[in-house]
């Protein structure tokens, strides 16, 4: 009689199949739990609002270095 599949022993096993095997499971599994109406529908309008914001010219925007350089003069502090 086949002993039962437990969670350590599929995970443990799926560690070992390729790449492209694992990210396909990864994708399936995320896509198979059921969404939140709610917080989707305030992602979309946020989406909506930053596009908005985008298109009439009130985003200031910057180069990836200078962001990075802005979060961690705000997360490490100093200039």
């Amino acid at each position: 009689m086949p002993s039962a599949l437990t969670m350590d022993s599929l995970l443990t096993e799926a560690m070992t199949w390729p790449l492209e095997d694992r990210l396909e499971a990864a994708e399936r599994l995320v896509a198979s739990v059921p969404g939140d109406a709610a917080i989707e529908e305030a992602q979309l309008v946020e989406v909506h609002r930053r596009i908005a914001r985008d298109r009439s010219g009130e985003t200031v925007r910057v180069s990836g270095p200078e962001a990075l350089k802005q979060v961690r003069r705000a997360v490490l502090g100093g200039s």
